[in-house]
């Protein structure tokens, strides 16, 4: 588990409640004034003035007279929709005392009725327009801004000014309604309960001792439950008046549209805006500083690791954004990759004993600079973890890094710039919308891809060992450490303090002397000889309508391609095989598991993981395991011009695939530590044993016992795995921005000269399907201080392959998750975030489950437990009405026609697996015509045949305190 701020923001799980964009800015050595959070969220210009650096082209920025900003980038990527922000310069550090969780609290409630939508209505209007609640409309708040998020289904003019109808009532519309207040209360307070944990108790200490008296370490956007209960209409008017300014405001639009006609929109929308109260100051953010050594020790049983760290914090005025400060930026990140990859080999060299390792460095809020270098292990060995950690720290601080070391990480970082370039075209718009902000959390230009590689290409071409080496030192001023040792260690019962013993094991450590780093010889990849002719092919095929070509070689081998336009120069890519996890035999469990780990960590048999990525620096082509329900996929992505390199990639794992205890015993410390976390969470336990439950105790659903899945042997996985990869059918399946041509023959070349494959997949172990536990009930009791429980309610339904009615009970859970969302979260307040799924399965014949889950207070478990059925019930006693059916319906045809835009969807819903299901072929064509003919009848008989209470299987999940 994380322990320290900056590597838990990085991990974070509670997005509404902190949500930073992490970055490396250079700042000046000048002191911050006391009210320094005035430099984070009271900028009424733009990054770029006073800059040297120009921004994007291709932005449009434009301010209104009475100082409301708006940014404008047009993006085709996906086609036909537009994401739209709202960014409020203001969040939880505008909080004074007793009104701690305000600023989230007023970004509920403005989804909770406003001038143009009262209560109830505006989830129903984006539901309406093709827009689904959450995915396309949310918001977050975090410590200096929040945030309002709308992704439109469409660019006319008349979305976009739907969509400015909605934000505009977000500036200056909401109307805070005494009912809704209080209701929203509970729903607040679910969303507090849902994101508490050990992880998130763990960063709040750690904010406590790394900035000490700083207003962040008090205000943390989730606020406090005395100061929630507090909140009235008249302190929300307040708050909202004195904040949400339009100067503070800047609109955010990126997508498919005009400029020259949203413009005027937006002036329309938003130029009578007007302040509705006087400025109101900031609080004082706090000054704090580190001198010399300083331990901290914070212990969480329910962690699932212990994180040991080594940090500076310090407050620094960042220095104008510029090419000074991008120059020291990349002249930081690139000893910051260096030492990764040092700790890399550390993790790859210790697997008995490091199980992650991570080094980071930036700016936190414009003010404050940290370095962080950090390893989890488990609680017994921190004592010898601790020092190496610390001598790995201190070799690069007295010797530097190496030429090799540096070589590697400028042909790296030159291959990154290059990915962005080619990939400018078919950038998606919201992550570019997220860019485009972030630089505004930073205060730094938004500049293109191509600016970026014309600013920074030439710095990493000029950057020498000394450079690198003192912008690295740099990080690390000698003035101070902080020592953290954090998670489930009990230091306690010592003669000595817990950060006694951190001290002194620390300075034990300061007293081992250091050996310079060898410059080690770089291996070479690919290492297997080219095979030396091709294979022949049998049968191609061409669907002109769909743009896909089948190639069935002689060898039984079969090649699957679609070229697309979707991702600019990427190619994705997959390898299939065998039966997967459903071939798991019944006497081995958690094969499944340790396989994917194991062989994701092995690299090959004659090439180490860690040699096989320093062979690849520079080299844009990646490749992972991924054991599915029904087979092994060998997954891969690759620039376009890198297809060989991909191809080989695949190729030497089917030759010459690695097995290495090595790589079993660091997964088997990593589940033991993954396990000690989920043991003491209701998700947790949802995952180990209640969807082993659901299943009537399959181990192949959940995870088997940990004494189980240490039994485990490298000769297993080898004879399970190695032996389906080397017999059945094997098929090769690409999407992506590539020649037919020049695939099907470097294919051919690869695998369609392999030793003929038999026709019929190795076959499984006879072993029974999982079997759905029908009108049973369970209650499972966890060992935790985390005052929350679990709700699962689960209907029988039937497995995947008759798709008609796979995509109508998919619609049906999206009608039961609207109905909880209003039954549950809006008029009783019980859950942040109930939902309802539909989980086919493609391996068990006739199983399938629609769940409803929910995270409440486990003293109403059994409440709402009822409650969830009551609705069930609903929906077949009273069926499904028409306008329900289109708030389901329509978002989910927008969706659609987002994933016929991505390689994803090719690759993973059409092509993987069609040598086996043609079928899933013709299912591309139907997809839209069959959603769009879904009736409000056909989703009301599905409800009576599924939804049916006697046939529910109940699972609550409590603290064994419970009362």
């Amino acid at each position: 588990m994380p322990v320290s701020i900056w590597t838990g923001i990085k991990r974070s799980l509670f997005l509404c409640t902190i949500f930073l964009l992490a970055g490396c800015a250079h700042f000046g050595a000048s002191t911050p004034p006391e009210n320094s959070a005035q430099v984070l969220i009271e900028k009424p210009d733009w990054p770029h003035t006073g800059s040297d650096l120009e921004p994007d082209p291709a932005l449009m920025l434009g301010r209104l007279d009475n100082g409301f900003r708006y940014v404008m980038l047009e993006n085709r990527t996906p086609l036909n929709r537009v994401s739209i922000h709202l960014y409020v310069q203001s969040g939880s550090l505008a909080e004074f005392e007793g009104e701690e969780g305000i600023a989230h609290f007023l970004e509920h409630m403005l989804f909770d009725g406003s001038k143009h939508f009262p209560p109830g209505e505006l989830v129903k209007y984006f539901q309406r327009i093709g827009m689904q609640f959450g995915p396309d409309a949310n918001a977050h708040t975090g410590f200096g801004e929040t945030v309002y998020d709308i992704l439109l289904p469409s660019g006319d003019p008349q979305s976009i000014a739907d969509g400015l109808l909605v934000l505009g009532d977000f500036a200056e519309g909401a109307l805070f309604l005494h009912e809704e207040v209080e209701k929203e209360k509970g729903v607040v307070l679910a969303e507090k309960r849902a994101r508490d944990s050990a992880h998130y108790r763990t960063l709040k200490a750690t904010f406590n001792f790394e900035m000490p008296g700083s207003l962040v370490a008090k205000r943390f956007p989730i606020g406090k439950t005395e100061s929630i209960l507090d909140f009235d209409s008249k302190r929300l008017r307040q708050f909202y008046d004195a904040w949400y300014r339009p100067e503070r405001m800047f609109l955010v639009m990126v997508g498919d549209f005009d400029r020259a006609r949203a413009e005027p929109l937006i002036k329309a929308q938003f130029e009578s805006m007007r302040a509705r109260s006087p400025k109101r100051d900031l609080p004082p953010f706090g000054r704090f500083s580190h001198q010399g050594l300083k331990t901290f020790y914070h212990y969480e049983k329910e962690s699932g690791a212990t994180t040991v760290s080594i940090e500076t914090v310090r407050q620094e005025v960042p220095l104008p954004d510029g090419t000074g400060r991008q120059k020291d930026t990349l002249l930081k990140e690139l000893a910051d990759r260096m030492m990764q990859w040092r700790l890399d080999s550390l993790v790859h060299e210790n697997k008995g004993t490091i199980t992650r390792a991570e080094v980071g460095s930036g700016d936190f809020l414009q003010q404050i600079r940290y370095s962080n270098i950090s390893v989890d292990c488990k609680p017994e060995q921190w004592k010898e973890v601790l020092p190496l950690l610390e001598q790995t720290l201190r070799q690069a601080l007295v010797f530097g890094f190496t030429p090799s070391e540096l070589e590697r990480v400028k042909k790296s970082m030159r291959a990154d710039l290059q990915r962005d370039v080619d990939e400018m075209g078919t950038r998606e718009s919201r992550a570019l919308a997220q860019q485009v902000m972030g630089s505004f959390n930073h205060w730094q230009a938004f500049q293109s891809s191509l600016q970026r590689q014309q600013l920074l290409s030439p710095m990493i071409d000029q950057a020498d060992l000394n450079d690198v080496n003192r912008a690295f030192s740099s990080l690390w001023p000698e003035d101070h450490r902080l020592v953290l040792v954090t998670g489930n260690a009990d230091l306690t019962g010592d003669a000595s303090t817990p950060e006694h013993i951190v001290r002194s094991t620390y300075l034990s450590s300061l007293q081992e002397s250091v050996e310079p780093p060898t410059d080690r010889e770089l291996s070479t990849f690919p290492y297997l000889e080219m095979p030396s002719r091709a294979g022949q092919i049998k049968e191609q095929v061409r669907m002109d309508d769909l743009g896909v070509v089948r190639v069935l070689f002689e060898n039984g081998v079969t090649l699957l391609m679609k070229r697309t336009d979707f991702k600019k120069n990427e190619i994705s890519a997959a390898l299939s095989f065998g039966a997967g996890r459903y071939s798991e035999p019944p006497d081995q469990p958690g094969l499944a598991q340790l396989t994917e780990m194991v062989i994701n960590d092995s690299g090959f048999g004659t090439m180490n993981r860690i040699e096989l990525e320093q062979a690849l620096a520079g080299r844009q082509a990646e490749m992972s395991l991924d054991v599915r329900e029904d087979m092994f996929v060998l997954e891969g992505n690759a620039s376009s011009s890198e297809l060989p390199l991909l191809l080989q990639l695949l190729y030497t794992m089917i030759k010459d695939p690695g097995y290495r205890p090595e790589s079993l015993e660091l997964a088997f410390k990593q589940l033991e530590q993954k396990h000690r976390g989920m043991v003491h969470s209701v998700e947790g336990i949802l995952q180990l044993e209640g969807m082993k439950v659901l299943g009537g105790g399959d181990t192949r659903l959940g995870w088997p016992a940990l004494n189980h899945l240490k039994e485990r042997t490298i000769p297993e996985i080898e004879r399970w795995f190695g032996a389906q990869m080397a017999q059945g059918p094997l098929e090769i399946s690409l999407v992506g921005d590539f020649s037919v041509e020049e695939a099907t023959q470097l294919v051919s070349l690869y695998f369609g000269a392999l030793k003929k494959r038999s026709d019929v997949a190795a076959a499984a172990q006879d072993r029974p399907g999982p079997v759905f536990p029908r009108g049973e009930s369970f209650e499972l009791k966890i060992d935790t201080a985390i005052d929350r429980g679990m709700v699962v309610v689960a209907y029988p339904t039937d497995d995947f392959w008759d798709i008609g009615r796979t995509r109508r009970l998919s619609i049906l859970s999206e009608i039961f998750s609207e109905r909880l969302r209003v039954q549950v979260r809006e008029k009783l307040g019980a859950a942040y975030s109930p939902y309802a799924y539909h989980r086919a399965y493609r391996a068990y014949d006739g199983y399938g489950m629609l769940l409803c889950m929910l995270l409440v207070d486990p003293r109403h478990v059994d409440s709402i437990a009822e409650k969830v059925e009551q609705i069930g019930s609903g929906l077949a006693a009273q069926g499904i009405h028409p306008d329900e059916l289109r708030r389901a319906l329509d978002p989910t045809l927008v969706q659609i026609k987002d994933m016929r835009q991505s390689n994803r969807y090719w690759l993973n819903s059409v092509l993987i697996g069609a040598s086996r299901h043609p079928e899933q072929i013709d299912w591309a064509r139907t997809i839209e015509r069959d959603y769009a003919a879904i009736t409000a009848a056909e989703i009301t008989s599905m409800a009576r045949r599924y939804v049916i209470d006697s046939q529910a299987a109940r699972l609550v999940i409590v603290p064994a305190h419970r009362n």
